[in-house]
């Protein structure tokens, strides 16, 4: 039971956490990272921002959500066994949205270093994982309860809750983009207008951490009442 009890805690805050950001991001300030396209695309963008944030901010979140719940389920296999991580290593990198996002260009030294920070963020989250996955537990803090003590937990919530820590730790190496085709977007006279590269790492990071924050808040508040 507290694999599954572990599992559905945490996807319960990370669709908190896209609930959150999705509150939190504001379209106009993502725009102003787009390229190329001439002005009068980015001010018919400005003036459609609930289309865009239906049509592309909220299925861009659904990926990033998708994408956690994806390398989570990788996380609590190597949580659950006793095979070494480097068994489980390329296929969590290989689901790692933020890998993904790595900017061209890189020195291999420099994808080197972000590639060993990744793994080891995911490899301590399994470790710090496996007691409560092994606990007799019907929730994710009534197991964390059994295993660790408050302060344990809360260093916990503080690490692992934080998704935004790998573009905090290196800003410069990701770059969050999506295309923006005005015309499959808005249609009519829209179509003559070119397409967008909107560059949102910027706006994602404020949005997320600000987000993020409530999120580790609210896991406090309902993990302190199993120490109480």
């Amino acid at each position: 039971m507290t694999r599954a009890a572990v599992k559905d805690g945490f996807e319960r805050y990370v669709n908190s956490l896209v609930s959150e950001t999705n509150e939190a991001f504001r379209v106009t300030r993502a725009l102003r990272g787009a390229t190329g396209p001439e002005g009068a695309v980015i001010d018919r963008l400005l003036k459609n921002s609930d289309t865009v944030d239906k049509r592309i901010v909220q299925p861009e979140l659904r990926e990033y959500r998708d994408a956690i719940f994806h390398q989570f389920e990788v996380v609590l296999a190597y949580a659950e066994s006793e095979d070494d991580f480097e068994n489980f290593a390329d296929e969590i990198l290989a689901r790692d949205l933020y890998w993904d996002s790595l900017q061209s260009g890189l020195s291999a030294e420099h994808r080197a270093e972000i590639k060993a920070a990744l793994l080891d963020r995911q490899r301590r989250l399994g470790d710090e994982l496996a007691p409560l996955v092994a606990a007799n537990g019907e929730s994710i803090w009534g197991a964390a309860a059994s295993v660790y003590d408050w302060e344990r937990t809360v260093e916990l919530i503080e690490s692992h809750f934080a998704f935004t820590d790998p573009l905090h730790d290196r800003p410069d190496a990701y770059r969050l983009t999506v295309e923006i085709d005005p015309g499959d977007l808005l249609g009519g006279l829209a179509r003559a207008l070119p397409s967008a590269t909107v560059d949102y790492t910027d706006e994602a990071i404020r949005s997320m951490t600000r987000a993020q924050k409530r999120v580790i808040d609210r896991a406090k508040d309902d993990a302190r009442t199993h120490f109480e």
